[in-house]
């Protein structure tokens, strides 16, 4: 399960000691855990942090939490979403799948069914599709490197950093702000050091599919 280590997991449970235990038990598997007692915190959390995956339960003390899934898939249609309710409930359930949910579960769960849950998450990521950039270049998320044409191209751990942080954000805008804590996690880089890094991505593949935005960041040419 080794393409969990590299996934944020936003955990959105209103059940503290649940959310305690559970979360602990997940340290050992994902790159961090970032939990969310509510709905208003999680909504801030996906604002301020990456996210690859969400946990989230069914009743939340301050709303429904298919409401929630409903809000996230209105900007983001493909990020992973488990369900972990207390509520075997045929009518949640029924208004679960048309939101893409990866999975159902009751809680608590057993220990094999965690890990089976687990190692379908991981199964789910390390079998992604090349993701296009340009008509002939490609990253594969998998084996984290660039494809132009039959030419594999290494990239740095920065490199790849910052080119998943451009895939996530696909058309939007990928501030200097989000750099500086998805890419350097929170060390201060000049934006020299920044620019440095696009420049040194660009000449890699000898194309420019990064637009360059003064000021305020980078997104990706589409």
């Amino acid at each position: 399960m080794q393409a969990l280590k590299k996934l944020n997991l936003l955990f959105v449970e209103d059940n503290l000691p649940f959310a305690h235990n559970t979360a602990e038990f997940l340290k050992n598997y994902f790159r961090k855990i970032i939990h969310a007692p509510s709905i208003k915190e999680a909504l801030l959390e996906l604002e301020d942090n990456r996210i690859d995956l969400i946990f989230c339960d069914i009743k939340l003390q301050d709303g429904n939490g298919l409401d929630f899934i409903e809000t996230v898939r209105a900007k983001n249609a493909t990020i992973p979403i488990v369900v972990l309710s207390a509520h075997k409930d045929e009518e949640f359930l029924f208004q679960a799948i048309p939101l893409g949910i990866l999975a159902y579960e009751l809680k608590p769960l057993k220990y094999e069914k965690f890990i089976k849950l687990l190692q379908k998450i991981a199964s789910k990521f390390s079998q992604k599709a090349l993701l296009p950039l340009t008509p002939a270049l490609s990253y594969d998320p998998h084996a984290k490197e660039l494809l132009k044409g039959s030419e594999h191209i290494k990239l740095t751990k920065k490199e790849i950093l910052f080119l998943e942080l451009l895939l996530q954000n696909d058309t939007k805008i990928t501030t200097l702000q989000m750099i500086q804590r998805d890419v350097w996690d929170e060390k201060f880089m000049s934006d020299s050091a920044i620019k440095n890094l696009v420049f040194r991505l660009r000449k890699k593949v000898d194309e420019d599919f990064i637009a360059t935005l003064q000021g305020v960041g980078y997104k990706l040419k589409r």
